[in-house]
């Protein structure tokens, strides 16, 4: 029977949990990309229905089916849209081209947008069409744009082909590292030293020492000490052997010399001589006993070091797998808290262009009215009047409305850029959090919550602008939704102050809230991963984890928090920075 190498199978198991993790992982990448860019294809439907949707709804409110059909004929020749259906406010299809699902699966009346889900491989984005004339807002119809998985799939062809390249490449590398690695370290080790037991000789001792090499204090080593030591141990029984036998030889010497005169001593001398074999005898036993009990020690030996191995190769790979883990979570937070950014901040920005889409469409209106008037020699005084007032009115409202979307789109941009970057920027300290502040507007307009900033107006410091934004929108955003979970109205404050420490500059933070506050037991956990008091409602655990690590290693400072249920939560943290001012 063939023996099995050790380093083989333990080889073996390894790459066998490397390559179903692989598999696991490559499988996950592909259907992450799919999804991400499944999603972008939905956002690219939602922006081109953003775009068309004033021009088509006027097409639907004038019932002017020419230009419906040339709108939709310019969807449908978009890449990323398969399919184009338009109906009226009866519900009545009016243009239907491409790729489309059933008109009785379409939502009845979905006012902000609805993401149809995949059915069959298509997919697509619903929106009602809404005519606002006068202050008034009549519905005329709605539009839905499809998308399919083909061209989703066409999109990710190179990634796929790169995400599976990449993990037979990795593969290929390990496997082959690996092979080296046990061949060198363990085949080639427990080669030599079979070897050199099986030339074992006992008329040879010395010859048959093990003398392992380039093994440098590990458990080969510890079994070439254990055998040579079994080795000394025979050699010491067989000094005693050859020590007793000369006594023996000596004894029967002397009674072969003694046996003339003292012939009535011999059986006194038989009976010692007895005793000497007895006694050689059991020194006998009591040797081979011995030598069983070595043998047992080096089997019991190779087995633990067996055990000790695998379990160190066990642990390796699942510290490697929790690290990866750890980080992708963390990654996917800092993600997750952009995206829902990007949501709010959309909306946000969406009203004031809704408006002005509305007043220029007035406007023109008005003008093509003063130009028939004009041309048909009929203008009068207070039409021209009327119209003067009313444009003023108007380009008014237009240009709050566009002046409003500009200031969004700025705080948005700058608050976006910081937090999915690590660059150094000189600010305005006070300013910055404002604007910090403005962008998340779309989660604060809906409560009735306050927030105080104490701050010298004149701060400006030079630091990693994105930690201080995602430390700021991680700690407010817990205090939205866990501080004050069943109050209404509550509040926030932010204190900001400076202090010079021997050669360096500290910035001093205190941010409070009067919420409900949390027991001294989950206090001391707050700064756990993973820790969260919301995990039946979705919470990751990873906010206030996230903000200790931007502290404290983006930073390089240090932040405590403190609390009583009741009283709401407090934290204080103290970083380097450079004044400017």
């Amino acid at each position: 029977m063939a023996n099995k190498s050790i380093s083989t199978s333990l080889l073996t198991r390894v790459l066998s949990v490397y390559f179903l993790l692989t598999l696991m992982v490559t499988a996950i990448q592909i259907g992450a990309e799919y999804f991400d860019t499944k999603r972008a294809l939905l956002a690219e439907l939602e922006n081109q229905q953003s775009t068309f949707s004033g021009s088509l709804t006027r097409s639907l409110w004038e019932f002017n089916n020419p230009q419906i059909d040339t709108i939709a004929d310019g969807l449908i020749s978009i890449p990323a849209i398969a399919g184009v259906l338009i109906r009226d406010d009866s519900g009545n299809v009016v243009v239907q081209l491409g790729e489309t699902i059933s008109v009785d699966e379409l939502p009845e009346q979905v006012a902000d947008g609805y993401t149809l889900q995949e059915q069959n491989g298509i997919f697509g984005y619903f929106n009602t069409l809404i005519f606002e004339f006068s202050g008034h807002s009549t519905r005329v119809g709605d539009v839905t744009l499809f998308s399919t998985r083909d061209i989703a799939i066409d999109r990710i062809k190179l990634s796929l082909a790169f995400i599976v390249g990449n993990a037979i490449i990795k593969s290929t590398f390990l496997l082959i590292l690996f092979s080296l690695a046990f061949n060198r370290m363990l085949n080639r080790p427990l080669n030599d030293l079979t070897r050199q037991i099986r030339s074992f000789r006992l008329d040879n001792l010395e010859a048959s020492r093990v003398r392992l090499h380039d093994q440098h204090n590990n458990e080969l080593v510890l079994i070439e000490h254990a055998y040579n030591q079994l080795i000394d141990n025979i050699e010491e029984y067989q000094d005693d052997l050859e020590r007793t036998q000369h006594k023996l030889k000596l004894a029967n010497r002397q009674l072969d010399e003694q046996n003339a005169i003292l012939e009535q001593e011999v059986a006194r001398k038989t009976s010692r001589l007895s005793q000497v074999m007895l006694d050689l005898e059991q020194r006998k036993n009591e040797l081979e006993m011995r030598q069983e009990k070595l043998e047992r020690e080096i089997s019991q030996r190779r087995t633990m070091e067996k055990t000790l191995r695998d379990s160190n190769q066990r642990l390796e790979a699942s510290l490697q797998h929790l690290k990866e883990t750890q980080q992708q979570l963390v990654e996917s937070e800092k993600m997750a808290s952009l995206g829902g950014l990007v949501a709010g901040i959309t909306h946000d920005v969406n009203t004031p262009i809704g408006i002005s889409v509305t007043a220029t469409s007035f406007m023109q209106e008005k003008l093509e009215e003063l130009a028939q008037a004009l041309e048909s020699k009929q203008l009068t005084q207070p039409q021209l009047k009327k119209f003067i007032t009313e444009g003023q009115e108007s380009l008014g409202l237009l240009d709050n409305n566009l002046q409003r979307a500009s200031e969004l789109i700025s705080s948005f941009k700058q608050v976006a850029v910081d937090q999915a970057s690590d660059a150094i920027r000189d600010i305005n300290l006070k300013r910055y959090v404002e604007d910090l502040i403005q962008s998340l507007q779309p989660q604060l307009k809906k409560t009735q919550h306050q927030i105080h900033i104490e701050c010298p107006a004149d701060l400006y410091i030079r630091c990693p602008a994105g930690a201080i934004s995602q430390i700021f929108t991680n700690l407010i955003m817990n205090s939205l939704l866990h501080g004050f979970d069943g109050i209404n109205s509550g509040n926030m404050w932010i204190n900001i102050t400076t202090e010079h420490d021997g050669e360096q500059d500290l910035l001093r933070i205190r941010y409070s809230d009067d919420g409900i506050g949390i027991d001294e037991q989950k206090l001391n956990h707050l700064f756990d991963p993973f820790f969260t008091t919301k995990r039946d409602q979705g919470g990751s655990g990873l906010g206030t984890h996230i903000v200790r690590n931007l502290v404290t290693q983006t930073l390089k400072g240090d932040i405590n928090a403190y609390s009583e249920p009741g009283n709401g939560l407090t934290y204080e943290f103290t970083f380097p920075v450079i004044i400017l001012n």
